[in-house]
């Protein structure tokens, strides 16, 4: 095979469909938020974890429903065994906690953002590579640890600039105590999963016209797409009432708590209860939850209790996690408020020419350990009209040339002026930061946990 036979077709000249290319300050907006993201999760306590890209593809579909397993990307090792890119996190973090923690005392916190991999229909802002920054709770299974989780996913949505997002709550216990109750044919039961997953009234009907059902059952089912609504007492109460077995009672009872300690965390406002919920990837067995916002028809955040996950791999572990949706997020963002194009280079605070001075340059490097972005002239021309345009052009706060110890300003109105190093470092001071602004949360919003960001 000769070297020529591996070059691409002439054609080719893209990437493939599903991933893209993030640059300027589209790629610096998105590595801002993902480090605010991780550094407030590490103030609740969270420890980070970076599990591998790809893994044994017979380890992630075992543990992922059919949709997730269908959506997977698998390609043959050297050796001949199967691999696959991960699909998204939390398996690779049961799997750590199952095999390499196991005799670690529990609970334990973990923190990521990354990369996850799934062949699927491209929509806004969900490419086939997207990244997500989550959490993982790993053996605590009463109601605080998901209020916790919950009121973590709450502040950080609201420390990346979004506050009308609802978190639409359900239960997966209940709607599982239901299901044994009907004990219904898979044929019947594939017909309610579809109905319910739909939304359905009518599909519901259909439903209860093909199977037998006792007055209880049918009464229920009836109601259950009616179980939603942001008055959570009313639904849990009403939920109550529904209830078949004990399995469904003790579904209730343990939202009920998560609600409590979530008012208790200031969080319960953002709270939207539906039973009817069953968003599941293959291993959530209590909570699952997904967050809405106004400007998009899709999550911007989901996750869930999965208890039987972790003992898959080791010693049984309850566990809770939640996944924020970098690019989803940010489109929200964007959605709701007007601004400048993040297709654009990001401006520097000060293009400078050293002149080849070493004071110059301290200097430079100074203010660029005080977070500033500062860029020294390279293209060797000396015209001072050609740096004062090249300034314009990289829409320079200020832009400078070094003169005997002092710096000659070229100001965007044609104005020249001799300043002092500590004059410029006086409009420095003053000039706003906006990579900084954009993570600040509103001033308006009230904060949803009870601590501060």
């Amino acid at each position: 095979m000769t070297i020529n036979e591996f070059a691409p077709s002439p054609r080719v000249t893209h990437i493939p469909p599903g991933v893209a290319d993030y640059f300027w300050a589209e790629a610096g907006e998105r590595r801002a938020l993902e480090h605010a993201l991780l550094d407030l999760c590490r103030r609740w306590g969270y420890g980070d974890v970076t599990p591998p890209t790809f893994e044994y593809a017979d380890v992630l579909s075992a543990r992922a429903n059919a949709e997730l397993q269908a959506e997977m990307y698998r390609f043959p090792d050297r050796d001949g065994s199967i691999l696959a890119l991960r699909p998204d996190m939390t398996i690779a973090v049961a799997r750590l906690a199952g095999t390499r923690l196991h005799d670690w005392p529990m609970p334990q916190r973990f923190c990521y953002a990354g990369s996850v991999f799934r062949y699927t229909k491209l929509q806004a802002a969900r490419q086939r590579e997207f990244r997500q920054a989550g959490v993982e709770l790993i053996g605590a299974g009463a109601p605080p640890a998901d209020a916790e989780v919950l009121a973590l996913t709450a502040q950080a949505l609201s420390l990346a600039g979004l506050d009308a997002f609802r978190l639409v709550l359900g239960q997966m216990a209940y709607f599982h105590g239901l299901l044994d109750d009907l004990a219904l044919s898979p044929p019947h039961r594939q017909l309610l999963l579809d109905a319910v997953d739909r939304n359905s009234e009518g599909d519901i009907q259909a439903f209860l016209h093909a199977a037998k059902l006792t007055s209880p059952q049918q009464q229920t089912i009836e109601a259950l797409l009616s179980l939603s609504g942001a008055d959570f007492s009313a639904i849990i109460k009403r939920a109550e009432q529904l209830s078949l077995n004990d399995r469904m009672r003790q579904a209730v009872e343990n939202l009920r708590a998560i609600c409590d300690e979530l008012a208790a965390r200031n969080a319960a406002d953002y709270l939207f209860i539906d039973l009817s919920e069953i968003y599941n990837l293959g291993y959530y067995t209590g909570i699952t939850f997904e967050a809405l916002t106004p400007e998009l028809g899709f999550p911007v955040a989901s996750g869930g209790r999965y208890d039987n996950l972790v003992g898959t791999f080791g010693a049984p572990q309850p566990a809770v996690g939640a996944a924020l949706e970098i690019d989803r997020i940010l489109l929200a963002r964007h959605m709701a408020e007007s601004g400048p194009s993040r297709r654009r280079p990001v401006p520097p605070h000060v293009l400078v020419d050293a002149g080849g001075a070493a004071a110059c340059y301290a200097l430079a490097a100074r203010w660029r350990e005080q977070g500033f972005r500062i860029v020294t002239d390279v293209s060797g021309d000396d015209a001072e009209e050609s740096l004062a345009e090249r300034g314009r052009t990289l829409n320079a706060a200020l832009t400078l040339r070094w003169h005997e110890g002092d710096f000659i300003a070229f100001e965007h109105d044609g104005e020249e002026c001799v300043m002092s190093a500590q004059e410029v470092e006086t409009r420095l001071a003053d000039l706003p930061d906006p990579a900084r602004k954009s993570l600040r949360r509103p001033a308006a919003a009230h904060s949803p946990t009870g601590e501060s960001a």
